[in-house]
Parts: structure tokens; C-alpha cells; sequence
């Protein structure tokens, strides 16, 4: 695991693009830790941070052919690249080390861009191949690893994070698009290609780029399908989903380092761990949890820990950890996103990096399992949406005209308005009408929907539980669950690794039907059924937290004055209505309505504004000097 920066030139490299890289790589030291190097020609310059994992003493980067056509950086794990140069060595060549940088070369040389299809793993890269004095990048199917660019008129400069480019030259700071401020109020992220300014991009998940002198051009490898196998009997594939699970696992955790394992309460890590402790007994694993009353999962999972062989190491975190550092958090994120758990995740990152410098995590189960509670509306609502229309619109205006709170609107409203016109992920926050009063930049002619349509048009034939797993595969998951992930381990040298994001896992999922993951009101049915003789009954049945964190209860008591005081001195005045943001913030401390969420986006983009935008300089001192 590690970090890496870049810049291509069309024409030729120059001295001031070469200090430009420095500075960059020191941005993202974090990153790694353990070892920075560089390499420049005249076509290209790489900076190289690395945590050291696999093949600790050759495995140092930028890496150089022996004949030295082609030269690569790279971040992350390939779990077949033994098997991919146990293939190579077959066909007689020979390698220098035992990293899987030389193997990606010799992969590249043998079979081109196309070599990345058959890449197990969680990466991002780039290639020099100084005989075509062409770029390759590519990035994992899942979007587990980053990969940042920007286009020049003479090339283009990557980044493993966004932060680098305050240290690129010739750009002239972060900036913020009005139109993807508007649809973050929605999302609680910008959705990935794009970044909050427009102009810096994010490598789509699954794909791969080259840079020639004839530009940029993108191509797609891999995209997730869901395809139920109508055919395959229930315990069939109860059998073949375990036995993916459990070599994944086991791939996952090819270290030459001290590995471990988050614990929460619910299912996902449960199983994680459990299969992890069979490997290796005695794994430690991590947990987190704030001293207010349910809003911990340590005593959870404290129980299933009883029931393995491990390590468990416990954290109760308070609100001072929390404050202290929330702008740690927010400077970590790269972009805004506006998520109360990160501030829990990186806490427990923290904590495990005193003791691991690999953990694995059982992020990305709820989005192939059908883990949301949300997923389940689709069966509930299924009745009035299968109402004729004529019925359905008089309905939907009698709903709108209930206040919020009141049972059954919000089932009437899921029945009347299509899936395509009102999920949009996982969390959705403010919608249109609402976003008016807050953001002094709205337009009333764009709608969350313009991300949307591109992704629903996609779905045609799938089931509505199918199109939300889809819907979320493209938003939420890249860009939310594995941002805070990558962000918030990386930014305390932390390598997180997530088994149930894995082509053969996601191979064994396609199988199954709705009712396969949901059954019985219970979500991920079989998954839980799956490794039922692994954890504890309590675990089987207990609905998902997800590093809860106390921000609901804080903003109306400890934190008021806190969040009062980022909104009254905010330097974003120029988009966010603050007077407006204030009355919110009064109206939730007197429980007029549960505003918290609105009020975190609103709280999260203020607080990023001033970080990369108006105190940029600042920043740039603070990143120098080691602060940040």
C-alpha cells in the first residue's frame, strides 16, 4: 500500500515539473511512510511514497525494467500476481524481486492495456512505456484504490490524492463547480468521476487510460452485472458463495506485515474476522465506540469476539476526540463528505496502526448482499406502486400535504414516486426544493436526477432491489464507503483491505435472487445463513450500526455552540446561506425535526471550503511543517 504522483508532458519535461512532483509526494507521505523515491526522463516524473507490505526488502518504487522501457508506480495488492508470474517465469522470464510492480511490467509487455482484465485485486497505477512515450493508467473494478488526474494542455498530472495538487504549479487552486455543490446537498458527496471543483477527475472504477501525444482516451474493463441464476438451487449457492468468501479472505491476507481485523457489531466484520481467526488464531481486531449510550458496538462486539480465538482491542472514544480531530478529517477526505462516521473511522484507524499496518474490513458486503434497510421498501411499497396512476397522483399530493413524522407518508410516498426519481444511494439529504433555502447558488433547472439517469439507464430488466444495489455500486460505494475507507486508513499509514469486494465473490453474488438476500424481513439472509456455525446468534439477527457516531445528540447540546461558530464564521458565504444554516441548527436543538444530517453536508463543505479554498495557503504551511 502506498501513494504515488505523476506528471506526463507532451513536449518535454521541465525542472519546475520535477520539483513539482517533490512536493507533491511529500503532500501524501502519509501515504507511505517507509521509503520515498523518484524517477524523471524527459517524458515523465514520479514520486513514489511506500508502506511496506509484500517483498519488503525489493519492492521499492519507481520500478525500472532491466532494459529499461518501461518503468511503473503503483498502489495497492494484486492477491494473483503470484499465480501471474508463476505464469510468466513458465514462458522464461525473469524477474529481479519478487514485487508485484515487475510483474505488472512484464504483464504490460506481454499483452498491453488489455493485461488489466485478469488483475485480482485493489489497485491503481502508472506505466511509462518509453517505447510508444505513452501513459498507462488503470484503476481496480470496485474503485477500492484511488487514482486523481488533471489534464493540461501539454499533458497531464496524477495524484493517489487530491490534496497533492496544492503542490502542482500550474494549478491555480481548488475551486468549487456550482452544479456539483447542488447535487452534494443530495448525495453527501460528489459522485466519482467527478470532484467538487470540475476540474481535477477521478479515474472511473474498472477502467484504465493512455496518454499519448495524441491526447487522453478512457476505456471501460469491467463493470459490475447482476445476473440471478434462476436455475442454481439455494444450498448450491450457499456452498459457492462460502467457499469465494473464504478464499478471498484468505487472499486478503498475503502480508509480510503484523495483520488484523475491524470488528463492529454486525454481520459483515463478523465474518471477516472469523474466517480471518481460522487462518491465523489469535488475530488481533479492532473496535470503536463514543460514551453515549447507543452509540457503541463495543459490548456487541465484545460478544462475538468470545466466540473467536482473537486479539481484541477496544477503543471508547468522547466528544473532545471527536472535535480534536474533526479537521484532521476533513483535510484527509480530500473532497467534502459529509458522513458523521468518518470521524469513528479514523479513530479506529488510529488505533489500529499502533499495533497492524494491515486490517481487513467488511465495507462493501451491504451493497451485493442487499444489506440496506432501505432495500427492504421495495417490498413494502410494492402494493400502492402497483396502483394505476390515477390513483397514485392523488395519493402523492394527499402525502406531501402530511407533516413529516406522520406513519405511512412515507411508504404512500415510495409508492408514487418511481424508484428512479427518488433513490439515489444510500443516503439522500436535501432534495431540490429544500436545497433553495440554503444554497445561494441554486438553480431551479438541474435535479440530482442528471447523475442518476445515466446510471438507471443501465438497469433495464433488473428488479427494483437490483437497481438500488446498482444505483449504489455507482454512487455510494465509490464514493462514500471506500473514499472514507482508503482516506482515513491511509492518512494514519494504514493499509485496509475489504475481502467481500472481490471478482469471484461479486462472480458467486450475480447468482442470486431478491429473496436470497432478502428474506423474512431480514437483510443479507444468506450471508448470515452462510456462516451461521461461525458467529454468535445475537449477530445473526442484529441490524446494521455502522461506527455510529453521536452527532444527532451532540448538535443539540456539546456540539451547538461548536457547529455555531463554523457557521457564523464561515468563509463560503458566497454559497451557503449561513443565517438560514443557523436557524437549522436552532430548530434541531429544539426538536422541531431531526436536522442533523442536513446540517453535517452543511457543516462538512463549510469547513472544507476553508481548508482548500480560502486558507489554502495556510494549509499548504501546515501540510510543510508536518501539522497536517
Amino acid at each position: 500500500m502506498c501513494g504515488f504522483v505523476g506528471i506526463y508532458r507532451n513536449s518535454v519535461l521541465t525542472e519546475k515539473d520535477i520539483e513539482c512532483v517533490k512536493n507533491m509526494s511529500h503532500c501524501i507521505r502519509h501515504r507511505g511512510p517507509d521509503d520515498s523515491q523518484f524517477f524523471s526522463n524527459d517524458k515523465v516524473a514520479f514520486g513514489f511514497r511506500r508502506l511496506s507490505i509484500i517483498d519488503l526488502a525489493g519492492g521499492a518504487q519507481p520500478f525500472s525494467s532491466s532494459d529499461g522501457k518501461y518503468t511503473a508506480v503503483y498502489n495497492g495488492e494484486i492477491y494473483n500476481y503470484l499465480e501471474l508470474r508463476d505464469e510468466l517465469l513458465r514462458e522464461g522470464v525473469t524477474f529481479s524481486t519478487k514485487s508485484e510492480v515487475e510483474t505488472l511490467i512484464e504483464l504490460y509487455r506481454r499483452h498491453g492495456a488489455e493485461f488489466i482484465k485478469i488483475l485480482r485485486g485493489m489497485f491503481a497505477f502508472i506505466i511509462y512505456d518509453g517505447e510508444n512515450k505513452s501513459v498507462m493508467s488503470g484503476r481496480d473494478p470496485f474503485g477500492i484504490k484511488p487514482l486523481y488526474y488533471r489534464q493540461t494542455s501539454d499533458g497531464t498530472v496524477f495524484s493517489s490524492e487530491m490534496k497533492a495538487f496544492f503542490f502542482d504549479g500550474e494549478y491555480d487552486g481548488f475551486k468549487v463547480d456550482k452544479s456539483l455543490l447542488q447535487h452534494y446537498m443530495t448525495f453527501q458527496y460528489t459522485t466519482e468521476p467527478n470532484t467538487i471543483g470540475g476540474d481535477i477527475f477521478i479515474l472511473p472504477k474498472g477502467s484504465y487510460m493512455i496518454c499519448d501525444g495524441k491526447g487522453q482516451r478512457i476505456e471501460n474493463y469491467w463493470k459490475p452485472v447482476f445476473k440471478p441464476n434462476m436455475h442454481l438451487g439455494y444450498e448450491a449457492k450457499k456452498v459457492k458463495l462460502r467457499d469465494a468468501v473464504e478464499k478471498s479472505v484468505a487472499y486478503h491476507m498475503l502480508s509480510d506485515v503484523p495483520l488484523g481485523s475491524f470488528l463492529s457489531s454486525g454481520i459483515d466484520s463478523a465474518v471477516v474476522t472469523a474466517v480471518a481467526s481460522k487462518i491465523e488464531p489469535g488475530i488481533k481486531a479492532f473496535t470503536v465506540g463514543f460514551n453515549v449510550r447507543g452509540y457503541s458496538e463495543l459490548d456487541d462486539a465484545a460478544a462475538i469476539s468470545s466466540h473467536l480465538d482473537i486479539d481484541h482491542v477496544l477503543l471508547e472514544c468522547n466528544l473532545e476526540d471527536f472535535k480534536n480531530n474533526y479537521e484532521k478529517v476533513i483535510y484527509h477526505l480530500d473532497s467534502p463528505v459529509a458522513d458523521p462516521s468518518t470521524v469513528a473511522i479514523y479513530l479506529i484507524c488510529r488505533e489500529a496502526a499502533k499495533h497492524v499496518k494491515v486490517v481487513l474490513s467488511g465495507e462493501g458486503s451491504d451493497e451485493i448482499f442487499g444489506g440496506y434497510r432501505i432495500y427492504d421498501t421495495a417490498r413494502s411499497s410494492k402494493k400502492i406502486s402497483s396502483l394505476p396512476q390515477f390513483i397514485k397522483t392523488p395519493l402523492l399530493a394527499l402525502a406531501k400535504m402530511l407533516p413529516d413524522g406522520v406513519k405511512g407518508k412515507g411508504l404512500i410516498m415510495r409508492g408514487c414516486v418511481p424508484l428512479e426519481k427518488r433513490f439515489v444511494g444510500n443516503s439522500f439529504v436535501f432534495d431540490e426544493k429544500s436545497k433553495r433555502k440554503y444554497l445561494k447558488t441554486f438553480d431551479k433547472n438541474q435535479s440530482f436526477t442528471e447523475i442518476t439517469a445515466p446510471i438507471y439507464a443501465e438497469t433495464e430488466g433488473y428488479t427494483p432491489l437490483l437497481k438500488m444495489q446498482h444505483c449504489d455500486f455507482n454512487t455510494w460505494l465509490p464514493s462514500d464507503i471506500l473514499v472514507k475507507g482508503d482516506r482515513l486508513s491511509m492518512g494514519n499509514s494504514l493499509e485496509a483491505r475489504v475481502p467481500f469486494l472481490d471478482k469471484e465473490v461479486f462472480e458467486a453474488v450475480c447468482d442470486l435472487c431478491d429473496g436470497d438476500k432478502l428474506k423474512n424481513g431480514t437483510t443479507k439472509f444468506i450471508l448470515r445463513d452462510a456462516f451461521s456455525d461461525l458467529v454468535n446468534k445475537e449477530t445473526l439477527v442484529r441490524p446494521k450500526l455502522g461506527y455510529p457516531v453521536p452527532v444527532r445528540v451532540w448538535l443539540k447540546d456539546e456540539l451547538y455552540d461548536w457547529a455555531a461558530d463554523i457557521i457564523k464564521n464561515s468563509t463560503a458565504d458566497e454559497f451557503i446561506n449561513s443565517e438560514e444554516a443557523l436557524k437549522l441548527l436552532e430548530n434541531h436543538r429544539k426538536g422541531k425535526g431531526d436536522y442533523y444530517h442536513h446540517l453535517w453536508v452543511l457543516l462538512s463543505f463549510i469547513s472544507w471550503y476553508r481548508l482548500y479554498v480560502t486558507d489554502a495557503e495556510n494549509t499548504k504551511k501546515r501540510i510543510l511543517s508536518g501539522e497536517l
